[in-house]
């Protein structure tokens, strides 16, 4: 045990050197030298086969699925709510009752001409029996009858405002004992168990988009809250204002702990590459020639030309140009040309 540490406290001390000793030549500009043995100290990593996968992020507004505003259809009184935010209701479940019985509620001006016309109807039916009047008449009364009744129907309808679909509650605008006005907008429910996500994005970045790729998706506020979705919609025109084109994410949503209006962070994943051979992006040198890196072999330092794929996250895909295996530098490249005596020291 005593010597493992001894190892390690050394390991960590020759990295720490050598990380210390790079950075102050880097500054100064001075040819780095150790141990007067003409060897530049750097540090390397190895070329390794990984999954790699190319995403791009952006952020999103939620909406359900499907959303129903709910408006007032008389101007009443409100009398009562029978939910409040955020709970779930059915299909025509009340959900907001006006007063029925104010001075001037429609629904007992409806109520008083139903039963006037209700017992007009009556008094010609014995008429007629009596042979007083005539069927035409008759009839007549009793058409203004049902009319009526139709109307009275309708107004106590309109009295009790119910869910048009179920779902949760997401937006009350009533409030108890305020008058409402025809068509204002009384609440807003929304079917959630599936929700949709709505990105902007541009015309350029689109391109890399499809139905069906797979998306990750993360609360901004809670960050426990992590699920998956899918591509559904990419619009096909770009907003006149913004430039930007409308995409629409799916994401199964059964515990309802996305609610519409609520701002999510979207991950999309463009592209998976498996085991390839990848290197850190810290081991990237560019020129003027193209990209490349510096391959260490037998403890000299060779510019090594490559190819490069798929970034993502630290590592960078390495399309040709090195194997897996072989040792890159990662830090003290600027004090490094081709055929550079070395000392590789591992991150």
């Amino acid at each position: 045990m005593a010597r493992q540490m001894r190892f390690d406290q050394t390991r960590y001390l020759t990295v720490l050197g050598a990380t210390l000793l790079l950075f102050a030549l880097g500054c100064s500009g001075e040819e780095a030298k150790v141990n007067g043995d003409g060897r530049v100290p750097v540090v390397v990593a190895i070329a390794a086969r990984a999954d790699l996968q190319r995403t791009r992020s952006y952020t999103g507004t939620v909406e359900g699925i499907r959303q129903a505003k709910v408006y007032a259809r008389i101007p009443e009184t409100i009398v009562s709510i029978h939910a409040k935010e955020g709970s779930t209701i059915r299909a025509n479940a009340p959900l907001i009752t006006f007063d029925e019985n104010g001075p001037g509620s429609s629904v007992r001006q409806a109520r008083a001409v139903y039963e006037d016309a209700k017992k007009t109807s009556e008094k010609f039916d014995r008429l007629l029996q009596q042979g007083a009047v005539s069927e035409i008449e008759r009839d007549a009364h009793k058409t203004a009858f049902e009319v009526a009744r139709a109307n009275f129907e309708a107004a106590r309808d309109a009295a009790v405002l119910t869910a048009p679909i179920s779902g949760v509650v997401t937006e009350v605008y009533a409030r108890v004992g305020r008058q409402a006005g025809m068509g204002e907008p009384m609440a807003l429910i929304a079917a959630v168990d599936t929700v949709r996500i709505l990105l902007d994005v541009s015309v350029y970045e689109s391109k890399d988009l499809t139905k069906g790729q797979q998306v990750r998706v993360r609360s901004e506020q809670d960050t426990s809250l992590v699920g998956t979705g899918w591509v559904d919609e990419i619009s096909s025109s770009a907003d006149p204002g913004s430039r930007s084109l409308s995409v629409e994410i799916l994401a199964p949503n059964l515990d309802h702990r996305l609610l519409p209006g609520m701002f999510v962070g979207t991950t999309i994943e463009l592209e998976r590459r498996k085991q390839v051979v990848c290197i850190p992006r810290d081991a990237l040198v560019y020129r003027e020639s193209g990209i490349g890196t510096y391959l260490i072999r037998d403890s000299v330092a060779h510019f090594q030309p490559i190819s490069s794929g798929v970034e993502s996250g630290k590592l960078v895909e390495v399309v040709s140009g090195l194997q897996a295996g072989d040792q890159v530098v990662t830090l003290g490249q600027n004090n490094l040309q081709d055929g550079t005596k070395v000392n590789p020291v591992s991150e």
